[in-house]
């Protein structure tokens, strides 16, 4: 019975440095493909939604709130000129330039469900590494009283 209970807090330990090496693999990944996210952004270069000065000064669109407010910004844009998609003729150039704007702001919408998926992916991943430490620490504890029951 002793070796039992030795066996199962041993791999209650085995089963929290699984957890811990997990969650660090997802707090990794997550800030690299933050950081992806963030270097694609910079390399398009998109100022819109930044004032003027702002983009006098550099500054471009490469954070998740500037990825919302450019979509908004750009959304209101295309909206007051043209109105809806169904508005614009067939064939016409309006429709041309609506379909390209179309095509920013679903790139600026997946831009900001990527940040909000890295975020989920980060905060899983501390969690993860929380409850791996938790565990191991009832697990060491387990080991402990295990050998001292006779």
């Amino acid at each position: 019975m002793k070796r039992l209970r030795v066996y199962g807090a041993i791999l209650v330990v085995l089963l929290s440095i699984i957890s811990t090496v997990v969650g660090a693999v997802f707090v990794t990944q997550g800030l690299s493909t933050k950081q992806f996210i963030v270097d694609g952004l910079r390399a398009e270069k998109v100022t819109l939604g930044i004032e003027e000065s702002a983009v006098k000064a550099g500054e471009i669109v490469d954070t998740e709130q500037e990825a919302r407010v450019a979509a908004v910004t750009l959304t209101q844009h295309l909206r007051d000129r043209y109105g809806t998609y169904a508005d614009t003729k067939q064939g016409s150039p309006e429709r041309t330039t609506y379909v390209q704007g179309l095509t920013l702001l679903n790139s600026l919408n997946e831009v900001v469900m990527g940040f909000g998926t890295v975020t989920m992916v980060i905060v899983s991943g501390v969690l993860l590494i929380t409850m791996g430490l938790a565990t191991g620490t009832v697990g060491v504890a387990m080991v402990g009283l295990a050998r001292r029951v006779t």
